[in-house]
């Protein structure tokens, strides 16, 4: 077991673009790998489709999607974040996360461009940005970041919001 999981078991948060993925299901699939990699690891992961996806979950509001996965989010450790395809989600979780001092780790394959910007942001912020060509290369990468010492990632602060009123 990692030292980060012999302290103690932290909710690492996977973020990734669902609803401009070029195949959804593939998108899936990789947070579904992600999740079990940081449960390898020996932590707890959320992933934000299990709850809140886009077609099976089509129903919930945008402020039920934004109070659920905002919650999961304050209550998770560090981040893990698909930035290699656009996403203005991703973008907005990655900016509160690096906002309340959440570590980042970003994450693309060879020849995805994401924002620059956001990448900039996650590096400014003392995250890392990682290229990975598969998922045996993807399990080493992550548990590598998640191997780091528990001071390293800090003590994340709550994220603020307004809270919604329903008439």
């Amino acid at each position: 077991m990692n030292p980060l999981a012999q302290r103690r078991k932290v909710l690492i948060y996977i973020s990734g673009p669902l609803q401009g993925s070029p195949d959804l299901d593939a998108a899936r699939r990789l947070y579904d790998d992600l999740a079990d990699i940081v449960r390898e690891c020996g932590h707890r992961a959320y992933v934000p489709h299990h709850h809140t996806d886009p077609t099976k979950a089509a129903a919930l509001s945008s402020g039920d999607v934004f109070a659920t996965d905002l919650a999961a989010l304050n209550a998770a450790h560090a981040v893990v974040a698909h930035v290699g395809l656009p996403s203005t989600g991703v973008g907005a979780e990655v900016a509160l996360s690096v906002a309340s001092d959440r570590r980042v780790l970003g994450l693309k394959r060879p020849g995805e461009r994401g924002s620059r910007f956001a990448e900039g942001l996650i590096e400014d912020s003392g995250g890392r940005i990682i290229t990975f060509t598969n998922c045996e290369d993807l399990a080493g990468q992550v548990a590598a970041w998640l191997a780091m010492p528990m001071s390293w990632f800090g003590r994340p602060s709550g994220i603020q919001h307004r809270r919604r009123v329903v008439a």
